[in-house]
């Protein structure tokens, strides 16, 4: 492994390193973990290109990385003491790597628009629902399938947007990205 990381652009090697590191704080920090997680997540090129380098095959070298710290959350959320929530966190989980897998078999990325990553905002929101004390080992915020399905829908109408720049309207979500890095 280590001679792989040699023959490595150092940019490649830092994003590579946090991409694999920093989720692993998830098991001990589950809402600071995963927000850190999506940080790394959304700056991996970033990060790269301040090393001078890109990320060769982006788009298919991210889910897997992704799949790597999303099934790091679908760990911690199978303990979760709500069976509502961690139910749902299954099966919000299993949709999208059905998405990722028909995307890999196919290379089509309107698979990735149809199973939109609502997992990882339901995982977010849990956590930070916990975090808040609002839901605990005793006292679920999340206690009805009516509740359930208000979340998911407004999580969808939230999430599915950004699929759709990410994955489908690419010209306009590199000028956005462009304009935000030259803000910053």
């Amino acid at each position: 492994m280590f001679e792989l990381l040699g023959n490595m652009a150092p940019g490649m090697v830092a994003v590579l390193l946090l991409r694999i590191i920093v989720p692993l704080t998830i098991f001990r920090w589950p809402l600071w973990g995963a927000v850190a997680s999506l940080l790394i997540d959304a700056l991996d090129c970033q990060i790269a290109t301040a090393f001078g380098c890109s990320i060769p095959n982006y788009i298919l070298s991210d889910k897997y990385l992704d799949l790597y710290y999303l099934t790091i959350e679908l760990a911690v959320s199978r303990k979760w003491a709500n069976k509502i929530a961690s139910k749902a966190a299954l099966v919000l989980y299993i949709w999208r790597l059905a998405g990722m897998v028909i995307f890999h078999l196919t290379g089509e990325e309107k698979w990735l628009i149809i199973a939109p990553n609502i997992f990882e905002y339901f995982f977010l929101f849990i956590v930070l629902l916990q975090f808040l004390g609002k839901e605990t080992r005793s006292r679920f915020w999340l206690d009805s399938p009516k509740r359930l399905w208000r979340l998911l829908t407004f999580l969808f109408i939230i999430k599915t947007p950004q699929e759709i720049v990410l994955h489908s309207w690419k010209e306009p979500a590199q000028a956005f990205y462009s304009w935000i890095r030259n803000i910053f």
